[in-house]
């Protein structure tokens, strides 16, 4: 305590005799700190004047944005995007009526020709050669100059105009006048004292608010010193004289988006009259002040002296943490270090990073960073925290180390860079701090790298299963369900699991009809552990609104013994069950068309011979001739018959040669026996038509359709065989005036087995067609129905010519 009381004394003697020796320079600095405090309320004055001009310039141009925002709304319009004229004219009175700033708005082209305005007529008025048309139509919003507007708008205007893209792509512009009374008012208004007088000059250095600016033309303020720096960009204050040569404080601010200068002038004497007057007070608080210190001295050198003590002592626990701090950052288990001077050397250093270098500490502190570390890469980001003051922040940075063997391996780091400062405030040193996470990135990688090849081998599999020929689905206990391409084309919309929206949909029954329960269903069967193998089940699809033969097998999908899912693959077997109803349908046919003709052959053939056993030989030769024709009716079926045997084991042979396809065709129909109820026409247009073919062949088919058209006539009529040339083919058309083909049927009469509905009480197998198609196809041509009705049926073949005509055989 004794100590402490002589070292308060000792200081406060020294503080009293100080203030005696400032006395006799006080004066001077006083007299400059008033000198300087003047200047810096100088100072404050205009800057307070000049955010003012700022304001005031804000003011002007949230007054243009907030109309050119109105003109961008209107842009979005139906009307004005379909550029309909009268509706675009009812929009935009009412907003004009409603806003005393707009004058006049209207819709132009790309041309520059007006489409719509409430004060002009149609493509009267063309703004193509304007500053803010041509900004507008590039895609710009455009402002123009100030103008005196006289006659119907007779007020001071500024012209907006922002870029309009019609519904038909073409491109266009919305602009608009504006009265600028009100923002002149606006901008009177924040001029806070009549002193203060406000000019507002427009791009063009026309000056439209303020003295002057009230008759026909504009004041020009071009030479002005705050119109040329405002119009570049600035803003500022400047003393300047006036006329009368009084100075006087301009603050002067841009108002970018309308192109404005905005000017605030004051008397200096007005301007600056309160700090003047601050300065004078001052000097006389600072004489009073002078003979004051004295006598506070004594009170004030105990208080220095108290707080100089407490300094020392706040001194010396400020190195004692400082030590203990040292302390913690050499023992912290991450690479950490401090640096200091401008040649960052080691002050503190971590016993894990010496550990890694193969270093003491001995080896490090007191050498520079760039000795022990020859990276560049960290030596940079060290002298850039020294030299900026910024602090460096990375995470997962990727770095190289160096081992103690002298090897460097690749790491990743969390790190923190801060720069320390002395007592003063300047930087003396950075501190880092870098946690080794390369374990925790390189594991991470290997999971993403494991993801992305899991999610690669998801893909493949996707793509892999929705190429299969058959549907697949996968149903997990949760009820999300995976499927493919195949399985929504056979169920004719999408299966996501609902089983009662599933039951409603496709119907599921069993192949007599029976429906299935929820339970049942192969699927559900395989989540409950059965195996389910080639079950037939019928199945509705909506989208084609027809029945489907499903053949379906489901399994169990097994996780560590338990049923994560169910799998179902099933394949669409209509076609298949629809061939088997066909074949079935031919043999019983082709049985009956074979019995029923040895039946009659037998029974002519035995009542021949009881008339010649008789004697009796009158209807003998009626008789044998019946036989006859029912031989060759079998003969032909049996033919045909052979003939598809013949197709199916690939051993169909043509017996290819060149020929006249008119001859063969017109000596083929004239030859076919026929009634009087169906007579034969034949009409032959053109030459010959040399083809390559087989005559015998050719001959077969033409029989086969001229027997149809005889067979399906039942009522009569003549049967017609054109024979003509279209293009590069040679064609045969057989008319006839028969059944018809149903048109649900029409694309299936080529069909093996296929016979129509409307042919079945006649008698056939299906073959006749089938054979002709494949016989015409060989030969390099085609077989088509080309119409069918209530009046006949029209068949077209076709053969194409050849290059060099043939002769006819005789």
């Amino acid at each position: 305590m004794q100590t402490r009381a002589r070292t308060l004394g000792r200081e406060r003697l020294r503080v009293i005799a100080i203030i005696a020796l400032a006395s006799l320079p006080l004066v001077l600095i006083e007299t400059a700190i008033i000198g300087q405090q003047a200047q810096a309320g100088r100072e404050s004055i205009a800057a307070g004047r000049l955010a003012l001009v700022r304001s005031a310039a804000g003011a002007a141009d949230g007054f243009v944005a907030g109309n050119l925002a109105t003109l961008h709304a209107l842009t979005q319009t139906r009307s004005i995007r379909g550029a309909d004229v009268d509706t675009v004219n009812t929009i935009l009175r009412p907003i004009i009526q409603n806003d005393p700033n707009w004058l006049t708005i209207g819709l132009s082209a790309g041309d520059g020709w007006n489409l719509s305005s409430l004060t002009t007529a149609a493509h009267s008025v063309n703004i193509a050669d304007r500053d803010y048309f041509k900004a507008a139509i590039a895609g710009k919003d455009g402002v123009g100059s100030v103008l005196v507007a006289r006659g119907t708008l007779n007020a001071k205007t500024i012209v907006l105009a922002v870029p309009v893209t019609f519904d038909s792509g073409a491109k266009g512009v919305l602009s608009g006048a504006l009265a600028l009374a009100n923002i002149e008012k606006q901008l009177n208004d924040v001029v806070p004292g009549s002193a203060i007088e406000l000019r507002v000059i427009d791009r063009l250095g026309h000056q439209f608010i303020g003295p002057g600016s009230a008759g026909d033309t504009l004041p020009d303020q071009n030479a002005l010193p705050e119109v040329r720096q405002g119009l570049a960009g600035a803003s500022s204050t400047i003393t300047s004289s006036d006329a009368a040569g009084r100075d006087s404080l301009v603050a002067f601010a841009p108002a970018p988006l309308a192109g404005w200068v905005i000017v605030l002038s004051e008397p200096a004497s007005s301007a600056f009259a309160l700090p003047d007057g601050l300065t004078r007070a001052a000097v006389l608080v600072t004489l009073i002040g002078i003979l004051a210190a004295l006598g506070i001295g004594w009170y004030l050198g105990g208080r220095v002296a108290r707080s100089y003590v407490d300094l020392e002592q706040s001194r010396t626990e400020t190195e004692t943490e400082r030590f203990r701090l040292y302390e913690a950052l050499r023992h912290a288990p991450a690479r950490v270090g401090m640096l200091l001077g401008p040649d960052l050397r080691f002050a503190i250093v971590s016993p894990a990073q010496l550990a890694e270098m193969g270093l003491t500490e001995k080896d490090v502190i007191g050498k520079r960073f760039a000795d022990i570390d020859p990276e560049p890469g960290h030596r940079a980001v060290l002298e850039q925290v020294f030299r900026t003051g910024d602090p460096h922040v990375a995470r997962e940075s990727q770095t190289k180390v160096r081992l103690s063997t002298g090897a460097t391996v690749d790491g990743y780091f969390d790190s923190t860079i801060v720069a320390t400062r002395d007592a003063s405030g300047a930087i003396d040193g950075v501190i880092y701090f870098a946690a080794d996470v390369t374990d925790l990135v390189l594991g991470r990688k290997r999971v993403e790298e494991l993801a992305a090849a899991v999610a690669g081998e998801r893909d493949e599999l996707q793509h892999i299963v929705n190429e299969l020929p058959e549907g697949v689905i996968v149903m997990r206990r949760d009820g999300a369900v995976t499927r493919n391409r195949v399985a929504d084309e056979l169920l004719g919309r999408p299966f996501t699991g609902d089983q009662d929206a599933a039951r409603s949909d496709y119907l599921p029954r069993r192949p007599d009809g029976r429906p299935y329960e929820i339970r049942d269903v192969p699927i559900n069967r395989a989540l409950a552990g059965e195996s389910v193998r080639g079950e037939e089940m019928l199945l509705h699809n909506p989208q084609r609104n027809e029945d489907l033969n499903i053949l379906v097998s489901a399994a169990p999908v097994r996780r560590d013994g338990e049923i994560v899912a169910g799998v179902s693959v099933f394949q669409d077997i209509t076609q298949l069950r629809a061939f088997e109803r066909q074949r079935t349908e031919f043999f019983s046919m082709a049985s009956h068309e074979i019995r029923t003709p040895v039946t009659a052959i037998l029974l002519q053939l035995d009542l021949a011979l009881r008339q010649i056993s008789r004697g009796d030989s009158s209807n003998t030769e009626e008789m044998l001739r019946k036989a006859k024709q029912r031989t060759k009716a079998l003969t032909a079926l049996i033919n045909d018959l052979l003939d598809m045997s013949r197709l199916d084991v690939g051993k169909f042979a043509l017996d290819l040669a060149d020929l006249d396809l008119a001859t063969v065709i017109r000596r083929a129909a004239e030859d076919y026996p026929t009634d009087e109820n169906h007579p034969i026409r034949i009409i032959r247009s053109g030459g010959s038509l040399p083809v390559r073919g087989d005559g015998r062949r050719l001959v077969e088919v033409l029989e086969n359709l001229l027997s149809n058209a005889v067979k399906y006539s039942p009522q009569g009529g003549a049967v017609t065989v054109e024979i003509g040339r279209e293009r590069d083919n040679a064609v045969i058309r057989v008319r006839d005036e028969g059944l018809g083909v149903p048109e649900e049927e029409r694309g299936q009469i080529f069909e093996r087995f296929f016979r129509a509905s409307v042919a079945k009480p006649y008698g056939g197998v299906g073959l006749g067609l089938y054979i002709s198609k494949e016989i015409v196809n060989r030969m390099g041509g085609d077989i088509v129905l080309e119409s069918s009705g209530g009046k006949g049926s029209v068949f077209r073949v076709s053969l194409p010519l050849q290059p060099v005509a043939v002769t006819s055989p005789k």
